[in-house]
């Protein structure tokens, strides 16, 4: 494995010369440093993040805060992160805390000890454990005062949530709530529940309770009492197209089903899912440019990314 050594005997330049050529870290001639870095890339020189950082006290990574890998949702944001990442020379490491403050914590601790240069956190509670972090903080489909961000319009995805079961005939239409401890959810929310007030359409709502599964409190009475159903994720639709299936009601005929996300079952569970797509990958990938823009003294509060109405035959 080629050494700054074997880069110094090849350029004929002190090792430390060469040192300062890579990493940008002091004086070199333009004509040296040009040298250097063609021997590097003839040698086929990779750069040792390790030593590095322990000269910098910063390295070429980044840490990503996630409540659930499993959620087929973060995956993708995930990929988008790590895809423009690799294409600026950084790597991630990447935390999942399983909705847990401490084990965040946690994380965030361990972010600080390897030197990260920033953090990209789509958790609920980072304005608890990370609200004292030293590096710089980009939060991502979940959003607190004073807190750089990027993420989807759900306050339009929840209007067309309410606005596509109105159009679809639905009369009687129940609004199933997400936890209010994400501001993602919450906005959803407050789009559907305006459109529903706003078009003097029959409605109730199933709130989210603090322990809560919503899918608790469905049984074979509630899902006849309704023909039109707000879903706050598409896992949750999923799941509740299959407790109607089971119970023997129609989708569409008797109840429309609507879900958010767009998750790539969507298109493949019976029936289809109507839902509102939010682009998860490009979602990633603008929080990672933030991030870098961020540490560079470029400053956006809030960066929003359009959403979409995916009709399918559930509606």
């Amino acid at each position: 494995m080629t050494t700054i050594k074997d880069i110094s005997k090849h350029v004929g330049v002190s090792v430390s010369t060469v040192s300062r050529a890579l990493n940008s870290s002091g004086y070199v001639s333009p004509e040296v440093k040009r040298k250097v870095m063609a021997a590097a890339e003839e040698l086929g020189y990779i750069p040792n993040e390790t030593a590095r950082t322990l000269n910098t006290s910063i390295s070429k990574v980044i840490g990503v805060l996630v409540p659930d890998i499993t959620n087929p949702f973060f995956p993708k944001i995930i990929r988008g992160i790590e895809d423009a990442a690799l294409e600026k020379g950084y790597r991630i490491i990447i935390g999942n805390t399983d909705h847990d403050a401490e084990k965040e914590k946690k994380y965030v601790e361990m972010f600080h000890q390897n030197n990260c240069l920033g953090i990209i956190s789509a958790t609920w509670s980072i304005d608890g454990p990370g609200a004292n972090s030293r590096i710089p903080i980009v939060l991502l489909d979940r959003v607190v005062d004073d807190s750089i961000s990027v993420q989807a319009d759900h306050y339009k995805g929840g209007m067309l949530q309410a606005e596509h079961l109105i159009d679809s005939g639905a009369t009687k239409i129940l609004l199933i709530q997400g936890p209010d401890t994400y501001s993602s959810f919450v906005d959803r929310y407050n789009g559907a529940l305006g459109t529903l007030k706003h078009n003097n359409i029959e409605f109730s709502i199933l709130e989210y309770g603090p322990s809560a599964d919503p899918m608790g409190n469905i049984n074979d009475g509630i899902i006849r009492k309704y023909d039109g159903f707000i879903c706050p994720n598409d896992l949750l639709a999923y799941r509740l197209l299959n407790f109607m299936y089971e119970n023997g009601v129609e989708v569409p005929a008797e109840a429309r089903v609507i879900g958010y996300d767009d998750l790539e079952f969507s298109k493949y569970v019976y029936p289809s899912l109507t839902t509102i797509r939010q682009p998860a990958y490009e979602l990633g990938e603008k929080a990672l440019k933030t991030l870098l823009e961020y540490k560079d003294g470029i400053v956006t509060d809030k960066r929003n990314f359009d959403v979409q109405l995916i009709k399918r035959n559930s509606t």
